[in-house]
């Protein structure tokens, strides 16, 4: 109980953290971006350059930015209630989701002024004081998207990740509008309009693959790597364990990882062990991981002589099948010549519904090649992890 506890309290912390960090990145970006659009804005009425002024209403929606940060966070760190029993992590997708389409709205209204100053052309007036100003403006900017980047990093947040990205995009923006302002100087021609299509085209570019990152998210996406390699690991050194299978990973936020598969224990060992086996496991993925286990313990018999044979034999024909990525719960039931050989096989996502009949076909009739007798029963599993 001491350890669960001791778990549940570092679960906490960081969760606290991460509203910290979370909370700190909105507060500093609407700083830094009232003082960018107070600066901006009287620039570019001062010299009548559309790109400048498109450029400071792109500083304003990045404090709507910094707002929905804020509050996507306070409410992300709400605890589970009766309503919603897994929290509201989620929220912080949402949070990012909401970003990203700011981004592209930023894009969409900049391109439009930029077309109207191609089509109308109106002189800019040039000014050095300005145009130093824009490039520190830039620097500032390259400032934040390093601070919101360092943060998401420490936090694994997509909503601070996409903040940085717009960060990072408002950099190009304001560098482009800075040459657009120099070359101003040099032709009557509308660079200021070009450029500002150019930039608006990057802004757009770049919040389409943002709202992609959060949506996948949303819906749902193959769990990281690393974190299946970890808890393959972790299960894996359990003395009694000897292989795992059938394992999902159920995202409901940040921190808020639900992860459930099938352990494979000899059957020869008794019940209760076995299942002190499987609560330690579980109480481990929750102390090295932070993940919530329900492990479903499998009974795997490997005393029986026959058993074994045909699980060797098995193997040897299923790798002539590259679609098939492994298989598990093999049981040979029956008496006598007449005997079931029932199996599940994992695939990948490449074989389509209507190629698994031929898939089960054809390891049956390589099985029965080998067994005459037998007759296979074969159970189609997916790829999740």
């Amino acid at each position: 109980m001491e350890t669960i506890d001791s778990a549940k309290k570092q679960h906490f912390e960081r969760g606290k953290k991460r509203v910290y960090y979370g909370l700190m990145s909105g507060y500093v970006g609407i700083s830094v971006n009232i003082l960018l659009f107070i600066i901006k804005f009287f620039i570019g009425q001062f010299t009548k350059s559309v790109a400048i002024s498109a450029d400071a209403f792109n500083n304003l929606g990045d404090i709507g930015s910094s707002v929905v940060t804020i509050i996507g966070f306070k409410l992300a760190s709400r605890p589970p209630d009766k309503d919603h029993p897994y929290g509201y992590g989620r929220i912080e997708y949402i949070t990012s989701f909401l970003i990203s389409i700011s981004v592209v709205l930023i894009g969409i209204e900049l391109f439009r002024n930029s077309l109207g100053r191609i089509i109308n052309p109106e002189k800019v007036v040039f000014n050095i004081v300005s145009f130093i100003i824009l490039l520190l403006s830039a620097g500032v900017k390259f400032w934040l998207g390093r601070f919101n980047a360092n943060l998401a990093k420490k936090i694994e947040s997509g909503a601070l990740n996409a903040s940085a990205f717009d960060s990072f995009g408002d950099v190009i923006s304001t560098f482009a509008v800075s040459i657009s302002f120099l070359l101003s100087n040099h032709t009557d021609l509308p660079v200021d309009g070009f450029i500002g299509i150019m930039v608006s085209l990057f802004i757009v570019y770049t919040g389409y693959n943002l709202i992609k990152e959060s949506v996948d998210v949303l819906i749902g996406t193959k769990p990281e790597k690393e974190l299946i390699e970890d808890i393959q690991k972790v299960a894996l050194t359990k003395k009694g364990i000897s292989g795992i299978h059938d394992m999902m990973v159920h995202n409901y936020g940040p921190g808020r990882c639900i992860v459930t598969f099938h352990a494979e224990v000899p059957e020869s060992i008794p019940i209760d062990e076995a299942h002190e086996i499987i609560d330690e496991l579980e109480r481990e993925l929750m102390e090295e991981l932070g993940v919530f286990a329900v492990v479903h313990m499998d009974p795997v018999n490997f005393d029986d002589e026959e058993l074994n044979k045909t699980r060797v034999e098995l193997e040897d024909i299923l790798k002539d099948f590259p679609e098939i990525l492994s298989f598990h719960d093999l049981r040979v039931v029956g008496r006598g010549r007449k005997k079931n050989i029932i199996f599940d096989i994992v695939v990948s996502h490449d074989v389509k519904n209507e190629e698994e009949r031929e898939l089960k076909k054809e390891i049956t009739n390589k099985i029965k090649e080998r067994y005459p007798g037998y007759n296979p029963v074969i159970v189609v599993d997916r790829e999740y992890v």
